[in-house]
């Protein structure tokens, strides 16, 4: 036998021994240990951030980041009551719900926690970045809070009762607070059913704390609409938000899913506060919620939740249409997306994990995907520094903010 063939395959051996393995595209930079979700002994006037404990159903939501300020808002929701309450019985789900959850202030350039903001069950978060105030959605109460960030004052704006709002926006152009409200059951004891008129978008005015106006989007089926994300294109000046047809609310059947065929992504004109146009999606669409916007080539980005698998869609929004190409696979679950505008990436977050993707232009490429062994759902983008934030519910027994950063310097593509 020729000696050439071991040769080569002993040499193939050794480059492979002595090459380093290729970088990853995350790069881990540390993890913050956060503060608990419920109120803490241990939090006290010289530890005001003490770290808590990890605790089952756990939740963070929406995260904004103000680039000017250096800070980062982060909606540490919290368990769901009544969940807590199937395995804590001694919690109320009607007196101590005031308690569960809270905003955790992060300072990005100090690397450390500087404020706790007692706000329970929170959801949507978006800023005014003119005048740096926060608003931020209490899901559980129907409230959406002004806060200051600069002297962190907080203010109330009360929307309707069973609103239960969600994501919110902000349109900078006609300085009006965007609130996506899916709406809650009015007697959960007797259905589930929503009423279609807290199935809505509504309108409040940055300036003044007042609601202006509402527009209702439960108008399919016999039980309206679930309400995705709202987002703002300042170019084209149009509200954008998902909806998706809802089954029957009161159904046992635990594999029930919404019915194929009836999505839609709706556009409303923010200054008639009406409806100008529904684009239906694609049956392969099933829940699309997560919704992102790149307001430079006018894309929206739609994660499709149900889907099998679960994908993401692009809209072209000058046109109304969906772009033509097969759905793009994301990790189960999808739900948060962000853009590192700089650097041309979009991060899909998910409950099992994060899809990243690179855009320039009209051109649309997977780069990867990645796992943290827990549960992950929320996410934010330093557009100055390249940093992640991703808040997990359970890590070495407590929750933590994990800061990762892209590897630019290594992928430049």
């Amino acid at each position: 036998m020729s000696i050439a063939l071991p040769v080569f395959l002993i040499a193939r051996v050794g480059i492979q021994f002595f090459t380093p393995p290729p970088s990853d595209r995350l790069l881990m930079e540390r993890d913050i240990a956060l503060p608990d979700a419920f109120p803490d002994p241990a939090r006290t006037a010289q530890n005001p951030f003490a770290p808590g404990v990890a605790r089952s159903f756990d939740h963070f939501d929406f995260q904004v980041v103000d680039p000017q300020l250096h800070l980062l808002f982060l909606a540490h929701t919290g368990p769901n009551p009544d969940r807590e309450h199937q395995v804590n019985p001694h919690f109320d789900p009607e007196a101590d719900a005031k308690n569960d959850g809270n905003i955790i202030v992060f300072n990005t350039q100090q690397q450390k926690i500087v404020g706790l903001l007692p706000i329970p069950q929170v959801t949507g978060l978006t800023l005014d970045t003119d005048q740096h105030h926060v608003f931020a959605a209490d899901s559980n109460d129907n409230i959406i809070y002004d806060i200051n960030e600069k002297t962190m004052r907080i203010s109330p704006i009360m929307l309707q009762e069973n609103d239960s709002p969600d994501g919110l926006a902000y349109d900078q152009i006609d300085h009006l607070v965007l609130v996506a409200n899916p709406g809650s059951p009015a007697n959960p004891d007797e259905t589930n059913a929503i009423e279609r008129k807290n199935q809505n978008v509504t309108f409040i005015n940055a300036r003044t704390g007042k609601v202006v106006g509402r527009v209702r989007l439960g108008i399919d089926g016999k039980w309206g609409d679930d309400v995705g994300h709202v987002r703002f294109d300042p170019q084209l000046h149009r509200v954008f938000v998902a909806v998706q047809q809802l089954p029957n609310p009161d159904s046992t059947d635990p594999n029930l899913t919404p019915p194929t065929g009836a999505a839609w992504l709706v556009s409303i004109d923010p200054l008639t506060m009406k409806v100008v146009q529904r684009l239906h999606l694609p049956d392969t669409c099933i829940t699309p919620h997560g919704l992102l916007i790149d307001p430079t080539v006018h894309i929206g980005f739609l994660a499709c939740v149900d889907s099998n698998p679960a994908s993401l869609i692009r809209i072209d929004l000058q046109k109304m249409a969906v772009i033509s190409e097969k759905p793009w696979i994301v990790e189960s679950k999808p739900d948060m997306l962000a853009f590192d505008r700089t650097l041309h990436l979009l991060y899909v977050a998910s409950a099992s994990g994060l899809t990243v993707f690179q855009q320039k232009g009209r051109s649309f490429k997977w780069l990867g995907s990645y796992s943290f062994g827990v549960n992950m759902h929320s996410l934010a983008v330093n557009e100055q520094t390249h940093e992640l934030y991703i808040p997990l519910a359970r890590m070495g027994g407590r929750p933590v903010l994990r800061i990762m950063r892209y590897n630019f310097e290594q992928y430049h593509d």
